[in-house]
């Protein structure tokens, strides 16, 4: 690498001798074995030749009148670069006065006249070679010593013992400690519960070694930091050493937290959310089944919400939401509980009621609550409450038909006027049903042949040359028409249906894929989209390798796609994952990426080919100052990575023009050719071969 930063040259020599004769001679052999050559009269001109062009090697007469050579050498060694430079004295005088005076003004060899020209020749060769070796090594360590001093994640080096070596500025900014501070003190300074000790008998291939790890670093000031490292071993004339690169993550885990919170609470009400509400019901459904006893569900849903909402407004709206949480939390026990699903219907978990006549006193309370009227900013106002009620196990024995059919008992109760409660009963089940149908249809869709698979190319950047395309599902439902995968998908992943359906579409695209070899089309790479389900079987590999040898396909022309957020759900699974799949010649490509969270050196070790940059970036390159900040910066991480890189959603020409001028690898969007039936692909594709 560092050979392609720095400029090769023919090796330069300087000949500095009083002699012309001599000069020529020397220039027309050293011309003669590939060398460039600059010559001087005499000292003090070798020297100005020296400091203008900067010679890798300087062959010197011992002898000049003026300056002789061994001052003209040992003025050398002051100049800049003068003390790394080789230099040659060439003498007749071969006493060992005049050889240590040669060695002791910086010679670095010498040479008796009459030249021996095969000596000569040797010695430059040795020279140049050793000089070029240092060079290399010089140039080395200031790139890596570059890149470590301005690294973001922090650095240490330490012995086997844990005492630390090295520290980088990064470890300094984190820890607050100065590095004469800290160099020469043990590692449980800063780390104080790393057990270094664990890691000194592993063999360097051991999954403990490179493997991230949280632990609680301390500061100098005795605050403690939440740290991510990775330890890695090396040896240096037969010793142990390691080197730990770490990075804060304070501000990752106050994210995380904000995260999780926001997963499972609603952010205006500080209610459960839906999330939350399934994962309790589901809790409290294991727990009644066990004691064989009841629980409750009330949906409940404010009656003319909207008409407040939409004529004071969204601040009052929501000041309004946040009055009757406090209501509803108010009417139920410690044990309860009140979530918010969205909008304006909230959910009310009722463990281990025994009666019915309990449940009718509780929606009988909150009916009256809600009744009481509500000043918010000089407005009073008056809401009722409609509420639905499911009963385990009678009406449901899990979260998603408890809370559906309660549902259905709410609608139930507007339909009689609001301002009351119901009881669900099975011929409430119209919208169930309904849920149920498209439940039933997909079921039936993959053996009815309903699914169909949409192509969309992908093109070389430069070229514009189609060199993949992406496989995309499609329903065409017999009574419903073409059905959004943005309504069945979700179901299908819920239901688990996803598996064979996903199945049936890796077997589509790759038969499909194959057939298009077998007309003669030359061969493309079509990409295939893995749900979490499906990345999340262990037998993933098994059913790959299946569908490759059914169809013929090979496995190079296969990429496989998951999100960011399905690589990170579990980073060993993932690893093992790829790994085998990319062991058969499978690629691998992060779909979406930049929409997740994951960090750089877990992105690198699952060994990925391909960044896939997100729509949503792409779309926001319009021209203006700042737009492509987020696609530039996936791009330069891509390449850095030594991953190609795909912007998908590209629409205009100017989004195209954008990532030509970035050397982005791949371009996919609806400015190239929109999704498309297998058929039409196969014509199109075939049109752009001819325009080539």
């Amino acid at each position: 690498m560092i050979e392609k930063i720095f400029d090769k040259r023919k090796p330069l020599i300087l000949v500095v001798d009083d002699s012309k004769l001599m000069r020529v001679t020397f220039k027309n052999f050293l011309e003669e074995q590939g060398y460039d050559v600059i010559e001087a009269k005499n000292g003090i001109e070798g020297l100005s030749l020296f400091q203008k062009l900067k010679p890798d090697i300087i062959l010197m007469d011992f002898v000049m009148p003026g300056i002789d050579g061994v001052t003209a050498c040992a003025q050398l060694q002051k100049l800049p670069d003068g003390n790394h430079t080789p230099l040659i004295m060439i003498t007749s005088l071969e006493d060992e006065h005049s050889v240590n005076l040669a060695f002791e003004a910086g010679a670095t060899d010498y040479i008796s006249k009459p030249i021996n020209w095969a000596v000569l020749r040797q010695r430059l060769n040795r020279l140049l070679h050793a000089r070029h070796t240092q060079i290399t090594l010089n140039q080395s360590e200031a790139f890596a010593r570059s890149i470590i001093n301005h690294a973001i994640e922090g650095i240490i080096t330490m012995d086997i013992n844990g005492i630390i070596g090295y520290i980088n500025p990064a470890v300094e900014q984190i820890f607050g400690y100065m590095s004469s501070e800290i160099v020469g003190k043990n590692i449980d300074t800063i780390i104080p519960k790393l057990h270094y000790s664990d890691y000194a008998n592993l063999d360097i291939n051991d999954s403990l070694i490179d493997e991230n790890k949280e632990i609680v670093g301390q500061r100098k000031d005795h605050s403690t930091l939440p740290i991510d490292l990775t330890i890695s071993k090396f040896y240096v004339a037969g010793k142990c050493f390691f080197t730990i690169i770490l990075r804060d993550i304070t501000e990752r885990k106050r994210y995380e937290e904000m995260i999780r919170h926001q997963a499972f609470y609603d952010s205006l009400t500080g209610l459960p959310n839906r999330l939350l509400l399934k994962e309790r019901i589901t809790l409290e459904i294991a727990h009644a089944k066990n004691e064989h006893k009841e629980l409750a569900i009330m949906y409940l849903d404010l009656d003319r919400f909207k008409l407040i909402n939409d004529t004071l407004g969204h601040d009052i709206g929501d000041k309004l939401l946040k009055e009757m949480a406090q209501r509803l939390k108010n009417c139920v026990g410690t044990d309860d509980t009140v979530a918010r699903l969205g909008g304006d219907e909230f959910v009310i978990l009722l463990p281990e009621v025994t009666r019915e006549e309990n449940i009718a006193k509780i929606a009988n309370n909150i009916l009256a609550a809600i009744r009481d009227p509500i000043l918010i900013d000089q407005h009073e106002l008056y809401l009722t409450i409609s509420i639905g009620v499911t009963i385990y196990p009678d009406d449901g024995t899990d979260d998603e038909t408890l809370l559906t059919n309660a549902d259905v008992a709410m609608y139930r109760a507007k339909e009689k006027g609001k301002n009351n409660f119901q009881l669900y009963t099975p011929s409430l089940n119209d919208k169930a049903l309904e849920r149920l149908a498209m439940e039933n249809s997909l079921h039936r869709a993959l053996e009815y042949k309903e699914f169909v698979v949409y192509y969309q190319p992908k093109v070389n950047t430069k070229t514009e040359k189609v060199i993949g395309m992406e496989a995309l599902i499609r329903w065409q439902h017999p009574k419903w028409g073409l059905v959004s995968p943005q309504e069945f998908i979700p179901l299908a992943e819920e239901t688990g249906l996803i598996v064979p359906i996903g199945e049936w579409v890796l077997h589509t695209a790759c038969a499909q894929t194959k057939a298009l070899q077998n007309a003669g089309l030359p061969p493309l790479t079509v990409a295939v989209n893995l749900s979490a389900r499906q990345f999340e079987l262990q037998d993933l590999t098994k059913m790959v390798s299946k569908i490759l040898a059914e169809t013929g396909l090979e496995a190079q022309y296969l990429e496989l796609e998951i999100t960011e957020s399905i690589a990170m759900q579990n980073i060993a699974h993932t690893l093992k994952m790829i790994n085998e799949l990319k062991a058969m010649g499978i690629k691998f490509a992060i779909d979406d990426f930049g929409t997740g969270y994951s960090s750089l050196s877990q992105l690198n070790s699952f060994a990925i080919n391909t960044l896939k940059i997100d729509k949503s970036f792409v779309s926001e390159i319009n021209g203006e100052n700042g737009n492509s900040i987020i696609a530039s910066t996936v791009l330069a991480l891509g390449k850095s990575l030594n991953m190609g890189v795909v912007a998908e959603g590209v629409e205009t020409k100017e989004q195209a023009n954008f990532f030509k001028d970035s050397d982005c690898d791949e371009m996919q969007g609806y400015f190239f050719g929109k999704p498309m039936p297998s058929e039409n692909f196969k014509d199109y594709y075939y049109k752009r071969l001819q325009e080539i």
